[in-house]
């Protein structure tokens, strides 16, 4: 039952040794044979020598401005009782100076997406949550208690 079986044996290993150098062999292809004995180039080298001039960062716009009556004295509104707005989102909203249910009510279409576009990892959810109206309804909700 087991004839040859020893050639079997043999025939695997030797076939797995060439498939390991096989690997080796393209992986030194692959992530390159000899960079590092490698000369640079004249030009390689003159840019190597040079500084390149600073980048000139595109000043970020600054936090929307407060509407006309907030007082910043006031204790901020919870925002996060407004439908889409969690912990993350509420502490960038304070970051870009929204703190109260009026601020977030007098939102014109403009606004909105220029609020999507500052709320990094969370963008259109101003307007896909409809946060405009829902702030308004806790504004009545806030006058009325």
């Amino acid at each position: 039952m087991f004839e040859g079986w020893m050639f079997l044996v043999t025939e695997i290993w030797v076939l797995l040794v060439l498939a390991g150098l096989l690997g080796l062999f393209c992986g030194w292809i692959i992530w390159g044979f000899g960079k590092k004995g490698r000369a640079l180039n004249p030009e390689d080298a003159a840019v190597a020598g040079k500084t390149l001039p600073p980048l000139e960062l595109e000043a970020e716009p600054g936090p929307p401005a407060l509407p006309p009556g907030f007082n910043l004295d006031n204790t901020p509104d919870d925002l996060r009782r407004i439908r889409g707005i969690g912990p993350k989102i509420e502490a960038q909203c304070h970051r870009l100076g929204i703190y109260s249910y009026a601020q977030i009510a007098a939102w014109t279409a403009e606004d909105i997406a220029h609020i999507d576009a500052q709320l990094r990892g969370f963008e259109g959810r101003a307007g896909r949550d409809d946060w405009v109206s829902e702030a308004k309804a806790l504004m009545v909700e806030k006058r009325q208690s």
